[in-house]
C-alpha cells in the first residue's frame, strides 16, 4: 500500500511539473473585407489532445482537438441569444422579516465586541501588504510561459505604399534572423488596404513554475498580513 501511494505521488508530481500544456490562438480572414474567424485551443503534448473554442459564421462552438487538428463533428454550439426574464405578476416573494428580539441583538453585539480583531487593517495597510508580493508575482509570472510557434501568412496593405514597402523590408530582416519559432510569409499589396490570410500562435505553459510562483505570492502576502495584523512593527511598501 505504501509503495502504491509513493508511485501515485510520483506520477502526480510528474504530471503537474512535467505536463506540457499549450494554448493556441488562430485567426483567419479569406478576403480583405471578409469576416474574421478566430479559434482558441487548449491542448496537451503539442496539441495532440485538447479542446478548441471556435468563433465562425457568427456563432461559437466547442470542438475536440486530435493530433493538432480540430474535429468538426461532434461539436457543441453556444447560442448568443439570452432568454427574456419572465415577468409574471405576483412572482416576486415578499422580503422576509427579521424575527430577532432586542435581547438577541444585544447578545450579538456583545459577542462581536468580544471577538474584535487585535488591529484594524486600513486601506493603506492593505496596500503595504499586497504591493510588494504583487510586483514580485508580476516579475516572475512570464517565466511560466514560452513561445512555441508564431506563424503569419497572407497579404497586407497600408494606406501609404511607402509604409507597406518599409514593413515588408522589416519582415525580410526578421526572417533572416535564426528564429526557428517565427515564420512570416507576408506579401505586400500596394493596391488595397487591409489584411487577408492566417495567423497561428502557440504559447506553452509550465504548470509547475506557475504553481510555485503562486505559492510564493501566497506565502509572501500571508507573512506580511500576519506582521500587520498581530504586531506593531511598521511595514514598508517594498
Amino acid at each position: 500500500m505504501l509503495e502504491f501511494l509513493l508511485y501515485a505521488l510520483l506520477t502526480l508530481f510528474l504530471l503537474v511539473f512535467g505536463l506540457p500544456i499549450s494554448i493556441g490562438l488562430r485567426a483567419r480572414r479569406s478576403a480583405v473585407d471578409g469576416p474574421l474567424a478566430g479559434e482558441i485551443s487548449l491542448g496537451l503534448y503539442q496539441s495532440c489532445v485538447g479542446l478548441a473554442l471556435r468563433s465562425e459564421d457568427g456563432g461559437v462552438s466547442l470542438h475536440i482537438v486530435l493530433l493538432n487538428r480540430v474535429i468538426r463533428a461532434p461539436s457543441v454550439r453556444f447560442s448568443s441569444r439570452t432568454p427574456a426574464p419572465s415577468s409574471t405578476p405576483g412572482s416576486a416573494s415578499p422580503p422576509e422579516r427579521d424575527a430577532s428580539t432586542p435581547e438577541q441583538t444585544e447578545q450579538e453585539q456583545t459577542t462581536s465586541d468580544a471577538t474584535e480583531p487585535v488591529r484594524t487593517i486600513e486601506a493603506m495597510d492593505w496596500l503595504r501588504i499586497g504591493l510588494s508580493p504583487a510586483l514580485s508575482f508580476l516579475r516572475r509570472f512570464p517565466r511560466a510561459f514560452s513561445l512555441q510557434t508564431l506563424w503569419i501568412q497572407g497579404q497586407f496593405g497600408l494606406d501609404d505604399p511607402m509604409q507597406t514597402g518599409a514593413l515588408y523590408g522589416y519582415q525580410r530582416a526578421l526572417t533572416a534572423l535564426p528564429f526557428k519559432r517565427l515564420r512570416l510569409e507576408l506579401i505586400p499589396d500596394f493596391c488595397r488596404t487591409g489584411f487577408s490570410g492566417r495567423a497561428h500562435l502557440i504559447i506553452g505553459i509550465h504548470v509547475g513554475k506557475l504553481l510555485l510562483i503562486a505559492l510564493g505570492f501566497a506565502l509572501h502576502a500571508g507573512l506580511r498580513y500576519v506582521l500587520v495584523r498581530y504586531t506593531s512593527r511598521p511595514l514598508r511598501f517594498f
